[in-house]
């Protein structure tokens, strides 16, 4: 058999991933016809069919989802290569992305070891509640809150959060008091962009007459925390974001009960990208962080 040319087998290896042919041609910055055209010279060339053609997309064949598989492969084989023949520059760049919240109570505070793990890596923290398209942006490093079912990605658990009240001394000082789960009905209920999380919470521990809806919602928890600090109601937290608050006297834990977050904190990259000495040593970094937490991720005995 004749050498095939690589434009027909990226376009079906690009038309694999998406399962769309119009997706396809945007990623490819060319037309639908062109990529439908190189598909269909690929398929008479090896003289099987690759894809079923359904009223919304597409469909591997046996032999389609075969050949996804090795294109997949060969492009990261080559994606890999041309990383590793590039001249590096003098300095190196590594960019995570994650969440606000995040970023402010647990992954600034812990930059400057870093930098003394890394002192030729200029570190870019990126900060975005979307998903990271890896294949497409300039990103090294996610950090996700999920389930952890990320397809095509490697994935290292780093927290599963355990849910705390907390408010502040000052808050305490004035009172009504709490002593009870009954008297948070009493003070005025912070909320971030999880709706849900006080409804949880005060199920799981059989509080009655308190209704998880009203308070305040403050956007995300970095902002609903600083609220918290500020004494203008009570919060719903882990220590992953309020520990050195916590540690340093500004928040206090109202009960000692904890209620597990049904979602957990995962840092992920491409499996390729571990090829990458920095990129595998930043995420073994934050692995080891995360280890000191009171929230880290502990595998099953």
């Amino acid at each position: 058999m004749k050498r095939i040319p690589v434009g027909p087998l990226r376009a079906f290896d690009v038309a694999a991933r998406h399962l769309n042919l119009s997706a396809a041609a945007e990623e490819m910055n060319v037309t639908h016809a062109a990529v439908s055209r190189q598909v269909k010279q690929l398929e008479e060339r090896l003289g099987v069919k690759l894809f079923e053609r359904l009223p919304r997309g597409l469909k591997l064949t046996a032999h389609g989802a075969l050949l996804a598989e090795g294109t997949r492969q060969a492009f990261d084989r080559l994606a890999s290569a041309i990383e590793d023949v590039s001249i590096p520059a003098v300095r190196r760049k590594l960019t995570i992305s994650t969440f606000a919240s995040l970023a402010a109570r647990w992954l600034m505070p812990r930059i400057r070891g870093f930098a003394e793990l890394f002192p030729d890596v200029d570190l870019q923290v990126v900060t975005d509640t979307r998903l990271v398209d890896f294949a497409r942006e300039d990103v090294d490093i996610g950090i996700r809150f999920g389930t952890g079912k990320y397809t095509g990605l490697h994935v290292v658990p780093l927290f599963k959060p355990q849910e705390i009240v907390v408010c502040s001394p000052a808050l305490l000082k004035r009172g009504p008091p709490i002593r009870t789960y009954a008297d948070l009905k009493n003070h005025t209920l912070l909320h971030d962009d999880s709706h849900r999380a006080w409804t949880r919470w005060l199920e799981a521990v059989g509080a009655k007459g308190v209704d998880p809806r009203r308070g305040i919602i403050c956007g995300d928890r970095n902002a609903m925390l600083q609220a918290t600090l500020e004494g203008q109601g009570v919060g719903l937290a882990s220590e992953v974001f309020a520990a050195l608050d916590l540690a340093a006297g500004r928040l206090v834990k109202v009960f000692d009960v904890e209620v597990a977050s049904p979602f957990a904190i995962y840092a992920v990259c491409l499996p390729r990208r571990l090829n990458d000495p920095i990129v595998a040593g930043a995420m073994d970094w934050l692995l080891r962080e995360a280890q000191t937490s009171h929230d880290a991720h502990r595998p099953a005995p």
